[in-house]
């Protein structure tokens, strides 16, 4: 009985996460560093990146 209102609620969530997903990768970032969206994520890339998110805001407060 609930499986179609389950099905159209879940493309609805699937919508939005692929919104959220493709605006987390249009988000600014500093030099060198890139975002590419996946399916369910973003992956940030970047020469040193473990250490830069420690030390820059921007990245540290990334998808916030």
């Amino acid at each position: 009985m609930f499986e179609r209102l389950q099905a159209a609620a879940d493309r609805k969530a699937d919508r939005l996460l692929m919104r959220v997903i493709h605006r987390l990768a249009q988000t600014p970032l500093p030099k060198g560093v890139e975002a590419e969206p996946l399916d369910k994520a973003v992956r940030l890339s970047g020469h040193g990146l473990k250490r830069r998110m420690i030390d820059d805001p921007q990245l540290r407060n990334f998808g916030r």
